[in-house]
This record gives structure tokens, C-alpha cells and sequence, in this order.
């Protein structure tokens, strides 16, 4: 028989097991492999790194049986996810080719003609942080051909937060960017400003602040300027990992020291030449003078006959 202690302490221990069991309902587990080998050469495989990095970054946990890569896409649309052509930041890229297997990767931002993505599949790294174009992944042979959108998952997928987990803040504007003794018409949904400044400004200082405290914004208090065109980005990231790039365009002047002294000189030749033309003029004063004397003589003689 059971004593009434061990009775006591079983029971206890079911509520407590009951208590606490929601807090791993929640938790997922990558479905696919650790590593890899091919052509006798060990990698992490992308689909686990990207996974991966959508579970941690967005707290969704994909699917586990879209297969290869090469698959996703479809597999994705079919199961309920937006797709597209068109890149985003916190998108999933995916590629074909690669021997058929396809590849994915993680897009982190998007900028102008490039964007910064996260992948696997390396050769002796678990995941490695780069720049791609929009057209042509990493090695021969891979060609990007949509991408995987996740800014709203469908009902069936599941997730990492329960539903009584408050949504994370999306907002990833900026509250102020300003330019000390500089004007700028700064609008938090404006990301691209373009300005010049003279040759003397050699550096600038900006003052930054996210609209929500729960953003991060990326920028540096003081930029060193180069003459020509400097490119300065400020990224801001939201709570939910979503993120914003403001960019600033500004052109320093170039050094007019030169081109003045070039201006002065050529003023002084236009003078100079000037002077020259006009030297016939002071002849007419002397020319009357002559005239008048010889007119005088005339008439004397004139007179004496």
C-alpha cells in the first residue's frame, strides 16, 4: 500500500508538473540536420541556419517538411506565407540551381542595390554574415528566384510566444535627425535626405533618437567627411527585429583656393590688355596740340606775304 506521505508528495508533484508544462509548450526545435557532407566536405546545412535565425530573430518556428531549399518557396506559398520578387528586410531568399538542391538565406536589410543576408552551407563555419546583389547568390550556379516573406503568419504555422505574450512594438522610426549647424527637413517616413556643404565643413555631428525607447538606432555621434559624395546610413531596429535605414547623401565641395587665384590672374591679363588697347587715345590730346601750333605757324607765314 501507499503510504499517505507518498500519496501527498505525488500529488504535489502532478500540480506542480501541471503548473509549470506551459512554459515548454512553446519551445520548438529545428527539424533539420546539424550538418552536412558533400563532395566529402562538412557544412551546417543553410535550411537549419536560416530556420534557425527566423525562430530567434521573429520567434517563428517554420514548417519542418519543406524539403530541400529549392522547395521552399512553393512550399511556403502553399502554406499560406506571402511571396514575392521584390527583397525585404527580415525576408528569406531563397535560390535555385546548386545541383538541384536550391539555397536559402536570411536577408537582414536591403539597401539600394544589395542586400545583407546570413547563410549556411559554409565549409568550415557554421554560418557566415554577407553582402549579395539581388540577382546571383553565393557561388556559381545559384540564382535567386523569389523571396519568403514574414511580416504575417498564417494561423497554422506555429510560434514560439504563447497567445497571451504581448506583441513586440514594430515601429522603427525615427523621434530626430538633426545635423548641428546644418538644416535638414527631417520626416520620420523620409529615409533618403541630400545635401552639400562647403569644402570647410570637415565633419558633422548628429543627434539621434528612436521614436519608441523599445528601438535601437546604429549611428555614430561624429562623421569624418571625404570630398565628394559621403554616404552615411542610420539604422533603426524595432523590439519585433523589423528595422528602418535612414540615409544621408552629402557632397563636401571641393577646395576653391585654386580657382580664385585662377579668377584674380585672369582679371589682371583682361586689365593689363585692356590698358594696352586703350594707349591709342592719349595721341588725340597731343594730335590737336600739334595740329593747333602747326595752324598758328601757317597763319604767320601767310601774313608775312
Amino acid at each position: 500500500m501507499i503510504s499517505g506521505d507518498v500519496m501527498k508528495k505525488s500529488i504535489l508533484i502532478f500540480f506542480v508538473l501541471c503548473l509549470f508544462s506551459p512554459l515548454f509548450v512553446f519551445a520548438a526545435t529545428n527539424p533539420y540536420p546539424k550538418t552536412q557532407t558533400f563532395n566529402g566536405e562538412e557544412s551546417v546545412p543553410c535550411t537549419r541556419v536560416v530556420w534557425q535565425e527566423v525562430y530567434e530573430r521573429l520567434g517563428i518556428a517554420l514548417p519542418g517538411g519543406w524539403g530541400n531549399a529549392v522547395n521552399w518557396l512553393k512550399s511556403a506559398k502553399n502554406a499560406g506565407y506571402e511571396v514575392g520578387e521584390e527583397p525585404r528586410d527580415n525576408s528569406i531568399a531563397v535560390y535555385s540551381g546548386f545541383y538541384g538542391y536550391g539555397h536559402v538565406a536570411y536577408v537582414l536589410e536591403v539597401f539600394d542595390d544589395y542586400m545583407q543576408i546570413i547563410e549556411g552551407g559554409v565549409v568550415g563555419a557554421e554560418k557566415q554574415e554577407r553582402t549579395t546583389s539581388f540577382e546571383i547568390g553565393s557561388g556559381s550556379g545559384i540564382y535567386l528566384t523569389g523571396f519568403i516573406y514574414l511580416d504575417k503568419v498564417p494561423s497554422k504555422s506555429t510560434s514560439s510566444t504563447s497567445n497571451t505574450t504581448t506583441k513586440k512594438d514594430s515601429n522603427s522610426f525615427l523621434k530626430t535627425l538633426e545635423i548641428l549647424n546644418i538644416s535638414i527637413n527631417f520626416q520620420k517616413d523620409v529615409f533618403t535626405y541630400t545635401l552639400t556643404v562647403p569644402y570647410e565643413t570637415e565633419k558633422i555631428k548628429l543627434n539621434v533618437e528612436p521614436e519608441k525607447k523599445t528601438s535601437k538606432a546604429e549611428w555614430k555621434e561624429e562623421y569624418a567627411l571625404d570630398i565628394g559624395e559621403n554616404t552615411i546610413r542610420i539604422k533603426v531596429t524595432a523590439e519585433d527585429k523589423s528595422s528602418s535605414t535612414y540615409i544621408l547623401y552629402i557632397t563636401r565641395e571641393e577646395e576653391k583656393i585654386a580657382e580664385e587665384i585662377k579668377e584674380e590672374d585672369n582679371f589682371v591679363v583682361e586689365v593689363e590688355e585692356s590698358k594696352k588697347d586703350n594707349r591709342w587715345l592719349l595721341w588725340i590730346p597731343i594730335s590737336l596740340i600739334l595740329l593747333t601750333i602747326l595752324g598758328l605757324v601757317l597763319k604767320k607765314l601767310i601774313k608775312r606775304r
